[in-house]
């Protein structure tokens, strides 16, 4: 009877779960839906958004080809796997802010002000309420970009596009996704802590470059860093370094199958981190 007990204790537990996280994607999908709206209200500011966007990252991989071209490689890379360094960064980058740049980019401002009182008094948790309220459209021309140029380098690698090779591009993005989900929750949540949190965001940024680059043509002292501390390196490095068979020296092993592992382990702690942190907020009484 103890047994029978626990396992309905467990199931029910599991079904709150279940309609939980029901009830928080029918928010997501209203916000969404909201959003898009938005968007197309102000369609031709959002298209001029989009080129300019597009043709700023353009222009990066036009000169990452070009300067990589004229040295032949880079460490063993030659242009186009370099470039998709960058387009599977880029892609992550781009799902990631899809969903986490409103959260980093509102929130210190909304502690500042106490508008953070708002969340706290609806009947809802509010992680998972700012990730269903705060999906953008603003980063389509990074995400469209990148499958082009992703497209463009497997051909001329002349690695043909499998259902095989489509599942560990997926599995590489969801991992990048999870990470640069995991570095804006961590930046958002600082902002409980401290005043300001545009220091974490310039570092956060500086990091993001280094992964636009083979991570062994950086000093040990970098590679540790990235690999350890803020795991840029699983974003692509290590994972495309096993998807095109590179052997080059440099990193710290052949680390591509601990991706997944890395990437669900610091997203965890990122939302752990932001939770806590949520606990110290002070209303201002405004």
């Amino acid at each position: 009877m103890r047994t029978v007990n626990g396992i309905g204790s467990v199931g029910e537990a599991v079904k709150e779960v279940v309609k939980e996280a029901a009830w928080y994607l029918r928010l997501t999908r209203i916000f969404t839906g909201k959003a898009v709206k938005a968007m197309l209200t102000y369609r031709f500011l959002f298209v001029i958004n989009c080129i300019s966007q597009a043709l700023d990252y353009a222009v990066a991989f036009l000169l990452m080809w070009v300067m990589i071209s004229a040295f032949d490689s880079l460490n063993g890379w030659n242009a186009c796997e370099v470039m998709l360094l960058y387009a599977f960064s880029l892609f992550a980058y781009g799902i990631a802010g899809t969903f986490f740049f409103n959260i980093m980019n509102h929130l210190p401002g909304q502690i500042w002000r106490g508008g953070f009182d708002d969340v706290l008094i609806k009947p809802v948790k509010v992680l998972p309420y700012l990730l269903s309220s705060s999906f953008i459209c603003n980063y389509i021309a990074h995400i469209t970009l990148s499958i082009l140029v992703m497209g463009f380098c497997f051909h001329a690698l002349e690695m043909p596009v499998t259902l095989w090779l489509l599942l560990k591009i997926l599995r590489i993005l969801f991992s990048g996704s999870l990470i640069y989900g995991g570095f804006f929750l961590i930046v958002s949540g600082s902002a409980f802590l401290v005043t300001r949190t545009d220091a974490l965001f310039h570092i956060m940024f500086f990091f993001r470059e280094v992964s636009y680059y083979p991570l062994s043509v950086f000093p040990k002292v970098i590679q540790i860093i990235a690999t350890v501390l803020v795991p840029y390196g699983f974003i692509n490095f290590y994972p495309l370094r096993e998807l095109l068979g590179k052997e080059e020296a440099g990193g710290l092993g052949d680390l591509a199958g601990w991706s997944p592992v890395v990437a669900l382990v610091f997203f965890a702690a990122a939302c752990l981190f932001f939770c806590r942190s949520a606990r110290q907020y002070k209303s201002s009484g405004s």
